[in-house]
């Protein structure tokens, strides 16, 4: 909705409009609503029909291009914004093989993912996250392991007991007696 008449203000918000054809619609509608409120207040206190009146007040706020431009930055002037890091993708899968486990499986790639992640964070110079989950998956990967080995050997140890003494005590004239057969020891 147009309240003013001048020609100076309506092309520089039609300016102002296609600057701004790149913002977010909701911001764009924003931007021009401040902008139009701010020249018709300022309008009001002007004498009427004075160009060079409108034509310094279009000064002082500069190019529609600036004000466009400023809209978008992100980050005050003088204040850095932080740029976005990513966080690893062997770092997950590490952190997700270690709880995971696998029979094994994913502790030994938990292990590998996890130094891979590792090497790729400190060579990506801080554009990378994910330093702890690939530490978790690391230590988890080593604790699979480790019940791993432990349960092979049990179960080694349990193997050998129950097929490495397959005689009994020894029998008359010392000779063993198997423990399971059926025969009857032969007599003396």
């Amino acid at each position: 909705m147009n309240v003013h008449t001048d020609p100076l203000v309506d092309d520089y918000l039609r300016r102002l409009d296609a600057a701004a054809s790149a913002l977010p619609a909701d911001r764009r509608e924003e931007l021009i609503s401040e902008i139009r409120d701010h020249l018709q207040e300022a309008l009001r206190q002007a004498p009427a029909s004075d160009e060079a009146a409108v034509r310094n007040l279009l000064e002082r706020l500069g190019p529609p291009e600036e004000i466009v431009s400023a809209a978008t930055d992100p980050a005050p002037p003088g204040q850095v914004a932080a740029p976005y890091r990513e966080t690893n993708g062997f770092a997950i899968v590490s952190a997700l093989l270690g709880v995971v486990w696998f029979a094994g499986i994913g502790s030994v790639l938990a292990l590998v993912f996890g130094y891979r992640a590792c090497q790729e964070i400190k060579r990506s110079g801080g554009r990378q996250k994910g330093m702890g989950l690939a530490t978790v998956g690391i230590i988890l990967g080593w604790i699979g392991i480790a019940i791993m080995l432990v349960a092979v050997g049990s179960g080694l140890a349990l193997f050998a007991a129950s097929t490495g003494t397959g005689t009994g005590s020894p029998g008359p004239g010392g000779t063993p007696v198997p423990v399971f057969s059926s025969v009857p020891a032969p007599s003396p």
